[in-house]
This record gives structure tokens, sequence and C-alpha cells, in this order.
């Protein structure tokens, strides 16, 4: 991107968002969703028996729920997992965010805001597709070939990176840290995608 800096023009900023997105290597996802950032639209990452009108009860229209002991699912659906949690994703892209914040000596307070505002916008968009849920049951769910569980891990942890990386990108909108470096911002939104992809990979670990 030739190391220009990036203004609060809209057009510019997601055909900036666009390009960091291309440069994060892992989001090879084929027909599963089609990602851009900035003005463009994040579609729905698996089928419809996940989706988030599906999975929660009728009468709260779909909206999400948090998961309590004793919370009645539908069936085939199962609890968001210990350590797999939206908390535990924002947790995961938080820390790669505050690293680049702190090699970029950006203000303490600056920070803070930035910080505080990336998780709003990372549990407002793992919400919409109640990935917590999701991940659970595409971890724990009846599989044939063990490989094809594998693949859904890989899957998810692409998908969702992805997802992290549009809320990033939307965290940017506004912010005095739109005016920095194409470097930087490269940095910040890929290191969001990267927290969480990378936390959701590890239940291909054999100790998962």
């Amino acid at each position: 991107m030739n190391g220009t800096a990036i203004g609060a023009n809209t057009s510019i900023f997601g055909n900036a968002c666009c390009r960091a997105e291309s440069l994060w290597s892992r989001l090879r996802l084929g027909s599963l969703i089609p990602v851009v950032l900035g003005a463009c639209m994040l579609l729905p990452a698996f089928p419809s028996a996940l989706q988030a009108k599906e999975i929660f009860m009728q009468d709260n229209q779909g909206q999400y729920q948090p998961y309590t002991p004793g919370m009645k699912l539908p069936e085939g659906v199962f609890p968001p997992m210990q350590g797999y949690t939206h908390e535990d994703l924002i947790e995961a892209a938080g820390k790669r965010v505050e690293a680049v914040l702190k090699a970029n000596d950006v203000d303490s307070t600056q920070a803070k805001e930035t910080l505080f505002a990336l998780a709003d916008h990372l549990n407002r968009a793992f919400q919409s597709q109640n990935v917590e849920y999701q991940i659970a049951t595409w971890f724990k769910k009846p599989y044939d070939d063990p490989a094809a569980r594998a693949q859904s891990v890989s899957d998810m942890g692409e998908s969702f990176g992805a997802l992290a990386i549009r809320a990033a990108g939307d965290t940017l909108k506004g912010s005095p840290l739109l005016h920095k470096s194409d470097a930087f911002l490269s940095a910040f939104i890929n290191g969001a995608g990267d927290g969480v992809h990378d936390l959701i990979v590890t239940l291909n670990k054999p100790s998962a």
C-alpha cells in the first residue's frame, strides 16, 4: 500500500482494511465464508442448522442468550466450552492488539479506550452468530471421520478469525488511530483475527 497514511475517508479505510485482511494468509476460506472489510458484508459462517435464530428459544426471537446451568437448548446444540467462550475469545484478541498498541507507543488512555471499544465490537459480533455455541457444537457433535472434526475446527478458526478482523476494522472507524501507518493498521486488525484463530485451533491439539 506504498506506506501512505490513511485518513478518515471511508473509501480509503475500506480499501486499507480489505488489503490488510488479504495479508492474513490463513483466510483461504473458499466457499465457506466470503470476507471483506470496511463497507463489505460478512455472511453467516455455518449451515442454517446452527444459525442464531435456530439455536435459541423462539420466544426470544433468536436473540443471543448467555448460557446458564440447566438451560434447555435445542437438540444437538451444546453449551459453551470452558476456555472457548466469547469472553475467552475477546481476551485472546485483546492481548494481541494490546501488544500492538504498546509496541507503537500508543497513549495509555487511548489504548484503554481502544481495547474497550474492541471488546464491545467483538462481543456484539460473536453474539450475532452465537459463536461460543457454534464452537462447542461443531467440536462435540459426532463425526464418522475424526478428520472431519479437525476440519471443522480449522474452518471455525478461519471463519471466526475473519469475524474478529471485521470487528477490529469497525473499532478503528472514527478513531485517531486510523491516521497511523498502514503497517500499524494491518498489525492491529490481523492481531485480533490471529488471536481468535489461534485460540480456536488449539481444539485440534491432542489434549483438547
